[in-house]
């Protein structure tokens, strides 16, 4: 199922995106929520809901930390939003 999130009320978004933050670190998670630490901020806070949840499962699987960035977690990041270059 997709929810088009610009379809929903304010009220209803605001209880999705509590709910998704309860399911950071999760399979589950749904792109919603932020989860990166601070160095990670300016590159992911404009990505996708998909491109989120995908960065967010790879690290997931592969054990990178969502807080303190890594040049691994940075290569997924590049790898799934090809414009975005860390410096």
């Amino acid at each position: 199922m997709i929810i088009h999130t610009a379809s929903l009320t304010l009220n209803a978004y605001s209880e999705v995106h509590k709910l998704d933050r309860t399911l950071v670190g999760t399979p589950d998670y749904m792109g919603l929520a932020y989860f990166w630490g601070h160095d990670y901020k300016h590159s992911l806070r404009d990505a996708t809901a998909t491109q989120r949840r995908k960065i967010h499962n790879t690290w997931l699987d592969r054990g990178i930390d969502f807080i303190n960035q890594s040049e691994e977690g940075w290569n997924v990041i590049e790898k799934i939003i090809p414009n975005i270059k860390h410096k």
